[in-house]
């Protein structure tokens, strides 16, 4: 905390307060002896986690230190992403990266999980890599899970997306008995949908680059899950919008995925400028364009979503930064 200019005084409360902790284990209502607590911080204590969050800040400082590799966006170099102790790289040199922030961590005693840890290499080429931790090689990935997202090496949302649905898809199945019970509304049930259901398919959704087909995977899931709520089946041939105005339902899924896009594309358009969202969203790389038809971009979703309601890209920034 002194190495990131807290207030001595500050540090003077917090060191009292941890010195000379003792700690105990009460296992099947005994309690062990008293020992004293080393290293660590209060198990329960609200400050745990924001002191935890200051040391890996001070570990991150220490390791990436006048880096140069990373991501150069408008002159800004992005060479890592951290939400709590969930760590990513983004970098061209990985293995001096790594070794460097293995370092730091083994210096204030953190020691990184070998097993949840990979590589992956995002791009239109596969390439494979050869990174080690700690004289560990670790695993290369075509995708992982980071924050509750698929992040595929080829750069799509394709895996997230059926990801998203499938877990939606269980919760659904969990609740056949609401969805078939004759005592419950039509409008509880749309609203245990809404709620349990759609809010599990659209998580993070505000960040796809969404394609026609997804669209389409996306309303068949929820014209399934409507049917079951009205009792009805694809052999009814009922109309899509007739199921709609019969639950009383003012959007489909694609129309409140593009309300949340919009509303985040707000919310990033007022960001401070040096934030990481407003660089990425405005920000420009160097390099050429490969040849062929260019790959769809998140932007281009949300000038697609402008056309809709008549507003170009600017009016629509414009209208952002002016309005909460």
């Amino acid at each position: 905390m002194r190495f990131l200019g807290y207030e001595d005084k500050i540090v003077r409360l917090l060191e009292a307060l941890y010195k000379d902790t003792m700690s105990a284990v009460r296992v099947d209502g005994d309690l062990s002896e008293w020992f004293i607590t080393i290293s660590g911080v209060m198990q329960g204590c609200a400050l745990s986690p924001l002191l935890f969050n200051i040391l890996l800040e001070v570990v991150i400082a220490l390791a990436l230190e006048n880096n140069e590799f990373g991501a150069k966006v408008s002159g800004f170099c992005i060479s890592n992403l951290r939400f709590a102790d969930d760590i990513c790289l983004i970098t061209e040199g990985l293995q001096q990266t790594v070794d460097k922030v293995y370092t730091a961590g083994n210096r204030f005693g953190l020691e990184i999980n070998r097993t949840k840890t990979e590589v992956q290499c995002i791009g239109r080429e596969k390439q494979q890599m050869k990174t080690s931790l700690g004289g560990t090689e670790l695993t290369q990935c075509e995708e992982f899970v980071y924050l509750g997202g698929v992040v595929s090496a080829d750069g799509f949302c394709d895996r997230d997306v059926d990801r998203r649905i499938g877990l939606a898809a269980g919760i659904v199945r969990n609740l056949h008995s609401i969805w078939k019970a004759k005592d419950i509304s039509k409008s509880t049930k749309v609203l245990l949908y809404q709620s349990m259901v759609q809010s599990i398919v659209l998580y993070n959704a505000e960040t796809w680059t969404i394609k026609e087909d997804q669209k389409r995977k996306l309303k068949t899931f929820e014209m399934a899950v409507l049917r079951k709520i009205c009792g009805i089946t694809r052999r009814d041939r009922r109309r899509n919008v007739d199921i709609l105005k019969e639950l009383q339902m003012q959007k489909d899924i694609n129309e409140v995925l593009q309300t949340r896009r919009l509303t985040y594309f707000g919310h990033v358009t007022r960001m401070e400028k040096d934030r990481y969202p407003n660089i990425l969203m405005h920000g420009y790389t160097r390099g050429r364009q490969p040849t062929g038809r260019p790959r769809k971009r998140w932007q281009d979703n949300i000038t697609e979503d402008c056309e809709e309601l008549n507003l170009t890209i600017y009016q629509a920034r414009h209208i952002s930064q002016t309005t909460e």
